[in-house]
């Protein structure tokens, strides 16, 4: 009405449809280096949303929208809404970024609580689960040795060069690559003795050390499973907690805190950047010597039952009343009676709008 104009790529924008914009963001994430899944996985749950809320323009979108979609989602978990919310959202603010929107609707909407909610819960193994499945057939056997020491995701050991593996040193250690990593950043995984001895011999029977370390890939879930029922190793436990490749990473975050491993040192090991992922989501509590640590509490000093006295045990209540009696008495024939220190009510006066008024005593005081 004033005559005033939104810039011109704003105007643009609105009239360009979201699929254009978001061919132009899975390219800028393709430039990022983002994996074929992530892209997969950005694009589709993005256009799947659009679609089910009928937003076909930017001036669509809106977070009240998006909330009645998440609401009438009853076969997808709370965590799958989440990162449907985090996908859209890291949309609107690129878009935001680059001028094309003015700012993204959706920063105000709630996370779904997963507390309580999850649809796959996991368990640490057991040392002795541990022990047999480090003993599985052929190179399973050290695969799965080296995600329970080293908490290693499955794309990380998948992705492993010789040229990562730094195991005739002193304090032999893997050189993560941030292309390997979650969160793209380098990392140092330091190495027991016995799982860097048990790489060198493997490699010792390589015909070549160039290359990926595990050319034959990663076992698959399936063949996992069938390794876990080989050693003896419920898959589900009673719990409903499942033992996935993942789960050897809640093993090994899991060992190091029953070793007393210091927090900050775990979320390290762990690569975290969040300490309370380490202590609470990976932690497998469980398996804590809850009732070893109660033995550590002193005995109390005295009990009922026990010959053992302490101060004032065994006074009886009636003459501790007496005691305190005669020393209220002594106090007010010292000439101390507080009583004629605190004025009554039928002391003070009704003062007019002032409303009430003070006894004179204490006004002149």
């Amino acid at each position: 009405m004033e005559g005033l104009r939104a810039p011109k790529p704003l105007r643009d924008a609105a009239l360009t449809p979201i699929v254009e914009h978001l061919d132009e963001y899975v390219a800028h994430l393709r430039s990022l280096s983002r994996t074929r899944k992530h892209l997969a996985f950005t694009r589709n749950r993005i256009l799947r949303l659009c679609e089910a809320c009928g937003w076909r323009l930017l001036r669509d979108i809106s977070s009240d929208g998006f909330s009645r979609w998440a609401a009438a989602q009853t076969a997808i978990g709370p965590k799958t809404r989440n990162e449907y919310l985090g996908h859209v959202s890291a949309f609107l603010t690129w878009l935001e970024r680059n001028g094309r929107i003015v700012h993204n609707c959706l920063k105000t909407v709630t996370k779904a609580e997963t507390k309580g909610h999850e649809r796959v819960k996991r368990r640490a193994l057991t040392d002795a689960e541990i022990s047999k499945l480090v003993q599985a057939e052929g190179t399973r056997g050290l695969i799965y040795f080296l995600a329970t020491y080293t908490g290693l995701r499955r794309g990380e050991i998948k992705a492993l060069r010789w040229i990562d593996l730094h195991l005739d040193v002193a304090r032999p250690f893997i050189a993560v690559r941030s292309a390997t990593t979650k969160n793209k950043k380098i990392a140092t995984q330091p190495l027991v003795l016995d799982l860097a001895a048990a790489l060198r011999e493997f490699r010792g029977q390589q015909t070549a050390t160039v290359g990926k370390v595990f050319r034959l890939g990663v076992p698959k879930p399936r063949t996992l499973r069938r390794d876990l029922a080989v050693c003896g190793i419920p898959y589900l436990d009673e719990l409903g907690r499942r033992v996935d490749f993942h789960a050897l990473r809640h093993t090994f975050d899991t060992m190091l805190h029953l070793r007393r491993v210091s927090p900050r040192s775990i979320m390290e090991l762990m690569r975290q950047s969040d300490i309370r992922l380490s202590t609470n989501t990976y932690m497998d509590s469980t398996l804590l010597p809850l009732f070893d640590e109660m033995d550590k509490l002193p005995s109390p000093i005295a009990s009922p039952k026990s010959d053992k006295t302490c101060q004032n045990v065994g006074k009886p209540v009636q003459a501790e009343l007496q005691l305190v009696t005669a020393k209220v008495a002594a106090f007010a024939v010292e000439g101390n009676d507080l009583s004629n220190l605190v004025p009554t009510w039928g002391e003070f006066e009704i003062g007019g709008e002032g409303g009430i008024r003070t006894p004179g005593t204490l006004r002149h005081t």
